[in-house]
């Protein structure tokens, strides 16, 4: 079975080699090929040379290839136009070259004129549409510009993310590969610059101290032969455009064959990038070779006209052998560029042509050097890959492919683009940022003992910390530079100051204070994510609370009125007096269970009257009130007159009150738009008065107008210049800032305070220069620190004060709350009736006393100590008659060893005793009563008609 298998497939060779005999005449054919090289291009010869020697080697190839090769001396038409002839008269199936050196397209035009293949290698400028069929014959295997400018233009704008840059180029063709560059950003062409070599010739030191002081550029695309790069870098380098955050994009395709690895140390430490053809990766299972020849180090070093000049030999080949192995007759071409000799194109070159143009990267043998091998429709090739690497060491990034995608290289790639690096990466090392910002507390600020300290730690703040902080995340280092302001836009210039101004010049790489983010400034910087939120409010003086008045309660009336008001009581209350005494109805019957009483009395004597207009004017009432008509009216008009002079005291006491509470002249911004008296204003230049200044709201542009308006100006050149200003005027100025800062400050003074509520919701957040690729680290690091909570720590760490500030800040109210001082004077009245009342009380005691003492006829101390005795006994709420007695007996039973028989008696003697005091008493007081009534029917006896009309009429 294994030899009848054997048998099979060697009849089917013999029977192809057969037909393919038949159909090529018998034998292999041989067909000649030109090819034009320039005198210097002898790398180029030998991958020539390598190319056909592969594949005549190839014994089943079916076709042989003899060259026939023809050196120009110099760029000269005419003589490429005889070399051209020259090769035409050998009878040669196709002409290569030459390269770019050649200025003029004349081997294109015979060759289209005669059918002859023209392979080309080498850069050329798209022809345009009209020259399109003068060129039907030509084939370039070089990428096409126009599809290289695209490729530069997806990587600078897609994959670096550029939108402004310095174009630096050697040549108008290199010109015409950046042609697409030029349109990244439409709507602004100041930010692309353009610098032609050629224009600073005579020192080039010019270029770059303009790129760099001039045009403060860090993103450098720069278009060279790479020969010319180590006289370029070298100069460029004395003008700082290789430090941190540097960027440069070198388009030439051949730059990791510079001298620029040889020269690279640690003085180039910006970011340097380049591109080349991405090549067909080795098997890594191929035998390797014993003996290195050159066109092998060629091969290895990547030099692209060499590995592009092998892919037109074996695309040509190939197509080649595609189309003539497939004839049953060959007739070699026998062109003349004669014009008077008649000849017809030879017809198979067409043919082999369009077959070039179909023929795929897996069709050929050998196979290509480069990836993505693709020729179009009109003889250009659009589809290649290319490798985006760092030519200082030969690390590939990124591999670009035509769609516009990236991939990372394979492990084979890495290993490789590793592998032949020789010196560290030192764009890689440890970055140093400059910082910018400026003083201001308490984000940026001196320490006490700064004269003793160097460096960094005679700083401190907010921002300190905070950039501390970040820099472990991200392991980097830093520097301050210190700025007077943030930075604000000059109107008439365009121009910016300050930190802003720093960043656009990328003289810093971070700015960090009390920075807010705004539209304009975000035109000219980026911004990271905020790390702090805050509002607009209105800083105000805080006077100092007036001293309280214990009488406020009598402020609701004059010193007049009050006056008046203790004389008209008084008056009242004697009128009271005489009106009573004049009225019949007041007298009335002392003993109500005598019907027939001898004498009538008058409740309304002085003391009661005036009980009854106190009670009156307290709202209170009293215990006794006037029976006749006249005495009623006039204790209805002093009613009337009470109640309205009370009613009047409460309201003028709640609007008195009420008015000493209102401290300031406003509470809002509106009520500070509408009142007068005080000016206020914002931080000149600051995010706070451009929002104003922009803001459509009505009570924001009014406020604005206002200020703008203000003489002197209400603008202050910072906040801490506004806060002094407040503090200054106590009370004729406010200051519109930042809720952050103004807590900073509040918080440390005790005559500010903040009116109203926040409004216009803002954010402070890092800026970075445009494009910083960092700026998302730093973003990404905020973010974890606000999840830590170390965001928050710091700012109650700097915003608290260290040590506590005792102020005493009364609330600002409506009036409805009053303080213990503006009570005060009632509690001092309250406690003035209170002593006057136990005065009296004491006075009364002690009369009362000497009464008892008299009357009992005893000591006036022992009287004293029995009426004291019995006073401080609260339990006892029946008092004996006879008080002195009732002590003496209590002691005395206190001191017999029989104490309940003592008691007994001492109880006995005191009933016996009280019943006798009353007897006689109410004996005595019968006795006198029965003299006045003696007295009295005397009197009566004497004027008898009178008494009986007088007692009829009381009756």
């Amino acid at each position: 079975m294994y030899f009848n298998g054997v048998y099979k497939t060697l009849l089917v060779l013999l029977i192809l080699v057969h037909f393919t005999h038949e159909y090529t005449g018998g034998g292999d054919i041989e067909l000649k090929v030109g090819v034009l090289f320039f005198r210097d291009e002898y790398d180029i010869e030998l991958s020539f040379d390598e190319a056909f020697h592969q594949i005549n080697t190839n014994k089943l190839f079916g076709l042989t290839f003899k060259t026939i090769k023809r050196y120009v001396p110099s760029d000269d038409s005419f003589i490429l136009q005889q070399l051209t002839c020259e090769l035409l008269s050998d009878g040669v199936a196709a002409i290569f070259g030459p390269s770019s050196k050649a200025t003029s397209d004349i081997v294109a035009i015979i060759a289209n004129a005669t059918g002859i293949p023209h392979m080309e290698f080498d850069w050329s400028i798209a022809s345009p549409a009209q020259n399109i069929l003068n060129n039907r014959m030509t084939v370039n295997v070089a990428p096409s510009v126009a599809m290289i400018s695209k490729a530069y233009y997806n990587i600078i704008k897609n994959h670096y993310g550029w939108d402004e840059f310095t174009i630096v180029y050697e040549t108008k063709a290199g010109l015409t590969r950046l042609q697409d560059l030029m349109n990244i950003n439409n709507l602004n062409f100041d930010l692309i610059k353009l610098r032609y070599i050629e224009d600073y010739k005579n020192d080039l030191r010019v270029l770059w101290k303009e790129t760099s002081e001039t045009l403060h550029e860090h993103k450098i695309i720069l278009d060279c032969d790479a020969n010319s790069l180590q006289t370029l870098f070298e100069t460029a380098k004395e003008f700082k455009l290789f430090t941190l955050f540097k960027y440069w994009f070198l388009t030439d395709l051949n730059t990791h064959n510079s001298a620029l690895r040889r020269m690279y140390n640690p003085d180039y430490r910006a970011n340097i990038t380049s591109v080349r053809l991405k090549l067909v990766e080795d098997n890594p299972f191929s035998r390797k070779k014993t003996r290195i020849r050159p066109i092998d180090k060629i091969f290895s070093n990547q030099v692209m006209l060499p590995i592009l000049m092998y892919d037109a030999v074996v695309l040509y080949a190939n197509a080649a052998r595609n189309v003539i192995t497939t004839l049953r007759q060959f007739t070699e071409p026998q062109m003349r560029c004669e014009f008077d000799y008649p000849s017809r194109p030879w017809y198979i070159g067409r043919e082999i042509v369009e077959e070039m143009k179909t023929i795929s990267e897996d069709d050929v043998d050998p196979p290509f050097k480069t990836e993505n091998f693709k020729i179009d429709e009109n003889g250009q090739r659009k589809q290649f890959n290319l490798e985006i690497y760092k030519p200082t060491t030969n690390d590939i990034m990124v591999v670009w492919k035509p769609d516009g995608s990236l991939s990372p290289p394979t492990s084979l790639q890495a290993a490789l683009g590793g592998a032949t690096s020789t010196a560290p990466d030192f764009s890689l090392a440890r970055k140093t940022f400059i910082v910018a910002t400026r003083f201001e507390e308490p984000y940026f600020m001196l320490k006490e003992d700064h004269e003793t300290l160097r460096g960094m730690e005679k700083y401190e703040g907010y921002a300190v910390d905070l950039m501390q902080k970040l820099a472990d995340l991200m392991e980097f280092n830093y520097e301050f530079l210190v700025e007077r302001t943030t930075g604000k836009m000059n109107p008439d210039t365009g121009e910016w100051d300050g930190m802003i101004r720093r960043l656009i010049d990328h003289q810093a790489h971070i700015a960090i204070s009390d920075i807010t983010i705004t539209q304009a400034r975000r035109r000219v910087v980026d911004f990271t994510v905020p790390f702090m939120q805050l509002g607009i409010s209105i800083l105000y003086y805080r006077r100092k609370p007036a001293a309280k008045n214990p009488y406020a309660f009598l402020e609701p009336f004059a010193e007049e009125v009050w006056y008046n008001l203790m004389l008209t009581q008084l008056i009242m209350t004697l009128l009271f007096v005489v009106l009573a005494r004049f009225s019949h109805h007041e007298w009335t019957n002392p003993n109500p269970t005598e019907s027939d009483p001898d004498e009538l009395e008058n409740i309304w004597n002085n003391s009661n009257s005036f009980w009854l207009m106190i009670g009156s004017i307290m709202q209170q009432g009293c215990d006794i009130l006037p029976k006749g008509p006249p005495m009623r009216i006039l204790s209805s008009m002093w009613w009337f007159f009470t109640l309205m002079m009370v009613n009047a005291y409460v309201a003028n006491l709640a609007a008195s009150l009420t008015n000493n509470k209102l401290t300031s002249e406003f509470d809002s911004l509106s009520s500070l738009i509408d009142q007068s008296k005080v000016k206020y204003g914002t931080l000149s230049g600051g995010s706070t008065s451009v929002y104003f200044s922009e803001s459509n709201e009505t009570d924001y542009k009014r406020a604005w107008n206002q200020m703008i308006s203000f003489t002197p100006s209400a603008f202050t050149s910072s906040n801490k210049e506004g806060v002094d200003r407040v503090r200054k005027e106590e009370g004729k100025y406010a200051f519109l800032m930042e809720t952050t800062s103004m807590s900073y400050n509040i918080e440390r003074s005790c005559d500010l305070k903040q009116v109203g509520s926040q409004f216009g919701e803002k954010h402070y957040a890092l800026a970075v220069p445009l494009g910083a690729e960092y700026r998302s680290n730093l973003s990404v690091s905020l973010l974890k620190l606000s999840e830590r909570g170390e965001l928050f720590n710091l700012k109650r760490r700097w915003w608290k004060p260290r040590d506590e500030i005792n102020c005493t800040r009364p609330t600002d109210n409506d009036g409805d709350e009053l303080s213990i001082i503006e009570l005060g004077g009632v509690f001092l009245v309250l406690g003035g009736g209170v002593l006057v009342s136990f005065i009296i009380g004491i006075c009364e005691f002690l009369w009362n006393v000497q009464t008892v003492a008299a009357e009992e006829k005893t000591t006036r101390w022992q009287a004293f100590k029995a009426e004291l005795c019995f006073v401080l006994k609260f339990w006892i709420t029946k008092k004996p008659a006879k008080i002195s007695e009732s002590t003496k007996s209590s002691i005395s039973s206190k001191s017999s060893s029989k104490r309940s028989t003592d008691r007994s008696r001492s109880h006995s003697r005191s009933h016996s005793y009280v019943s006798g005091r009353s007897r006689r008493t109410t004996k005595s007081k019968t006795s006198h009563h029965e003299r006045v009534r003696e007295r009295n029917r005397e009197r009566e006896r004497s004027v008898h008609s009178r008494s009986v009309h007088s007692r009829r009429y009381y009756d």
